[in-house]
C-alpha cells in the first residue's frame, strides 16, 4: 500500500521529466539503436516502386510546395526521395510551386545533399536543376508545360536534352501543406501523367481517394509516410539514410507509450483502491 500511495502522490515534475527524457533521448545522436521498426504501407511503397521502375536519364519533376512550418513532415521525404532519384541516376527538375518561402529551404537542402561523397560528382544543369517559383496558377502551369515544358520555366542546360513538354516528364511528386495539388489531380486525367504526392498528416485522408481510384499513383502520409521511405531506400541499396522522419517517429513512438504506461498505472491505482473502499 505504501507504494500505492507513492504512486498516487507522485510529483508532478517526475511525470513531466519522463515524458520529456522520452521525447528527447531518441533524438539525441548516439541513440540510434532506439529507432522504431516501421512497416512500409502499400501507398508510400508504391511511391518506391514507380521510381525502381524507371531508367537511368528518365526525367522527374518535384513540386516542392511548402514552406518551412511544414518543415517537420515534409522535408524528410524530400530528401530520401532526391537521394532516391540521384542513386537511379534520373534527372531531377525541382519547381517551387506554390512556396516562395519555400524556395531557399528547398536549395538549402538540396546543397547539403549534392556535398555527399556519393553525388559529388553530380553538376546542376545536367543531373538536376532549379526551376525556381513562378507565380502562375497550377493549372496554367500545367497547360504551359504540356506545349512547351522548358519555356514555361525559362531555364537552360543539357538536362532539358529530350525533354520537350509535359509527356517527356516520367514521374511527378507534389510535396505539400495545403490543397494546391487539387488541380494536378484534376488534370491528370486529361494528361495521364504520373503523378504522386506527400502531404502532411492532417491532409492525407483527404487525398486517400484519389489513390484508390488510381489518380494518383501513390502517397506519402505525414511523418510515418517520410520514415517509410527512409527505410525503403535505406535498405534497397544497403546505405544509411535514416534521417529526422525516423528519428521524429521513435520520439512520437516513445512519448505516447510513456503517456500510456502512466494513464495505466493511474487506472491500476484507481481500481486497487476502490476495491479496498477508499476514496
Amino acid at each position: 500500500m505504501n507504494i500505492l500511495e507513492k504512486l498516487k502522490n507522485l510529483d508532478r515534475r517526475i511525470i513531466y521529466l519522463l515524458v520529456f527524457l522520452s521525447i528527447i533521448i531518441p533524438l539525441i545522436p548516439g541513440f540510434d539503436f532506439l529507432k522504431f521498426p516501421v512497416s512500409a504501407s502499400k501507398e508510400t511503397k508504391a511511391i518506391f516502386d514507380e521510381i525502381e521502375a524507371l531508367k537511368e536519364g528518365d526525367a522527374v519533376h518535384i513540386d516542392f510546395a511548402f514552406t518551412p512550418t511544414q518543415k517537420a513532415e515534409l522535408l524528410p521525404f524530400f530528401e530520401a526521395f532526391y537521394k532516391h532519384c540521384l542513386i537511379k541516376k534520373l534527372k531531377v527538375f525541382i519547381y517551387y510551386g506554390a512556396s516562395v518561402n519555400g524556395m531557399g529551404l528547398g536549395k538549402e537542402t538540396v546543397k547539403k545533399i549534392m556535398n555527399m561523397e556519393e553525388f559529388r560528382n553530380l553538376e546542376e544543369g545536367v543531373d538536376y536543376i532549379h526551376m525556381d517559383y513562378i507565380p502562375i496558377m497550377p493549372n496554367i502551369q500545367i497547360f504551359s508545360m504540356v506545349s512547351d515544358y522548358k519555356g514555361t520555366f525559362k531555364k537552360e542546360g543539357k538536362i532539358f536534352e529530350g525533354v520537350e513538354t509535359l509527356e517527356d516528364i516520367d514521374f511527378m511528386l507534389g510535396l505539400t501543406g495545403s490543397g494546391w495539388h487539387q488541380a494536378f489531380i484534376d488534370m491528370q486525367i486529361r494528361f495521364h501523367y504520373k503523378f504522386a504526392l506527400a502531404v502532411t498528416a492532417v491532409l492525407g485522408p483527404d487525398f486517400i481517394p484519389y489513390y484508390q481510384t488510381g489518380q494518383l499513383v501513390g502517397l506519402s502520409n505525414g511523418l510515418r509516410g517520410a520514415a517509410e521511405y527512409e527505410k525503403l531506400v535505406s535498405e534497397k541499396y544497403k546505405v544509411d539514410y535514416y534521417g529526422s522522419a525516423t528519428k521524429g517517429l521513435s520520439s512520437l513512438t516513445f512519448s505516447h507509450l510513456v503517456i500510456f504506461g502512466l494513464v495505466l498505472i493511474g487506472n491500476i491505482v484507481y481500481f486497487i483502491e476502490r476495491k479496498k473502499g477508499g476514496k
